[in-house]
């Protein structure tokens, strides 16, 4: 059972209470993107592939607008990144943010790693990714100011998530020190968050240092997650050890890591046993469950594993997301 080192300390503090992350907000100022018209080719309510070009390179990402888009209306933008061999349309499917009853009025955006010469589509802070070639912070950073540029987005409820190393990817624009100004928060899931890479010694993590504090971030994280373990060991190299990892975002966040609430999720329901930890008022937390592997948590089986749990993740990352504004 995950130890009882998770914190409760401190009011939202800089980061500020909102609507709902799918919810939008009126606003006096309109932000730049309000009032275009939708682009070629783009239609509410249908996922459409699209492209930017970053450095010469032609970058692929899926974008879904909700029916209930209004361009004078601003709206978030959730950007979700798959993991090492998937795609954006199988991340769109695992993750549900086109769901109306998850996300009715966000814009959910589905990026596409590079593919590697056998094709397998990866995000930076894989062991195998090349930094030359996955320049994927600059990628987010500029498709952020391309989409608030061209959709009615509120620029201050950008949030990411992600999945295995698409979630890892997410954690190091929580660390980096610009992204961190263009995303209110985090939520990896089952996250490959390698050790010995970007430059960091073997066995230690690549520098963080967000250019704002706290950062809001919510993990998830099987017990017998098989592929990236809990504790940190796994079956292409050395992850985080997820209790370690998790308190040195307490401590980063400005809270006690020695103080924690702690509750059982699935108390009083047939499903096996699982925990949500909670530091600050909920702005850093974490959730594990004794049965789930590599998976993206749900109460029914999904794309990912046929496993399940009493919560579900998606809905539980559009709250989370909804508490948070730059």
């Amino acid at each position: 059972m995950f130890p009882a080192l998770l914190a409760i300390a401190l009011s939202l503090g800089t980061a500020s209470a909102t609507p709902a992350a799918g919810t939008p907000a009126p606003s006096a100022t309109l932000p730049v993107g309000c009032g275009n018209e939708l682009p070629d080719g783009i239609e509410l309510g249908v996922s459409k592939n699209t492209t930017i070009e970053i450095e010469g390179v032609e970058r692929h990402y899926r974008i879904h607008l909700p029916d209930s888009y209004d361009a004078s209306v601003p709206v978030p933008l959730i950007l979700s990144y798959h993991g090492r061999g998937k795609d954006m349309k199988f991340q769109e499917e695992l993750s549900q943010f086109s769901n109306k009853s998850n996300n009715p009025n966000a814009i959910a955006v589905y990026p596409q790693g590079v593919p590697t010469a056998a094709g397998t589509h990866q995000w930076l802070g894989d062991i195998s990714a090349n930094v030359s070639v996955n320049n994927d912070i600059q990628f987010t950073s500029e498709l952020i100011t391309n989409l608030t540029s061209t959709y009615c987005i509120d620029p201050t409820r950008v949030y990411a998530t992600g999945k295995s190393n698409g979630a890892g990817f997410t954690t190091l624009l929580a660390c980096d020190p610009c992204t961190s100004l263009q995303i209110a928060a985090f939520a990896p899931v089952s996250p490959a968050i390698y050790t010995g890479v970007l430059g960091a010694a073997e066995g230690e993590l690549p520098a963080c240092s967000p250019g704002r504090l706290p950062i809001p971030i919510l993990e998830f994280h099987g017990f017998v997650d098989g592929q990236i373990g809990y504790n940190g060991t796994s079956q292409r190299g050395q992850t985080a050890n997820i209790p370690e990892y998790m308190n040195d975002w307490a401590t980063r966040d400005g809270f006690d890591p020695e103080k924690n609430k702690t509750t059982n999720v699935c108390a009083g329901t047939d499903y096996p046993e699982a925990w949500k930890h909670s530091w600050g008022d909920g702005v850093v937390q974490h959730y594990n469950a004794s049965n789930l592997k590599h998976t993206w948590p749900d109460s029914y089986p999904n794309a990912d594993d046929g496993r399940q749990t009493c919560f579900d993740a998606t809905p539980l990352i559009m709250e989370f997301f909804g508490r948070f504004s730059l």
